[in-house]
């Protein structure tokens, strides 16, 4: 169990990589042919732009990447849930499906993050329990 949650690890910590390298101008700017349906490249277009929201998700996910390798699994996969979503709703409403080449990383995302989140889910019960 061990072997799989480092591997789990490395492959998410890689995929949560691409969006920082993104922010910081590593990767060039989209273009229309990575995505299937104009609108999925206009609403990429808007975020780029705006400029904050890439940000955002950069800094959210370089702390994910921090908790992932102090053993803080619990936390990272928490706080890049919502992301995961968005994620992965983009490529079911907007970029044509769950079953297209864009929606991989995606789908892989949001599989291992509820791979974490299950493994995890002890951890999450006090959550869940009535404050007095």
């Amino acid at each position: 169990m061990k072997t799989i949650n480092i591997i789990l690890k490395a492959i998410l910590s890689l995929i949560i990589l691409m969006p920082i390298a993104g922010a910081l101008g590593i990767f060039p700017p989209p273009t229309p042919d990575l995505y299937n349906t104009p609108e999925a490249f206009a609403f990429i277009q808007m975020i780029v732009m705006g400029g904050y929201i890439a940000y955002i998700n950069a800094i959210v996910f370089a702390i994910s990447f921090v908790l992932l390798w102090t053993n803080r699994v619990a936390l990272a996969a928490l706080l890049i849930l919502p992301i995961t979503v968005n994620v992965v709703g983009f490529h079911l409403f907007l970029d044509g499906g769950l079953f297209t080449a864009g929606a991989l990383l995606g789908n892989i995302m949001l599989f291992i993050n509820l791979y974490f989140l299950w493994q995890y889910r002890a951890t999450y019960l006090p959550l869940f329990k009535r404050s007095n």
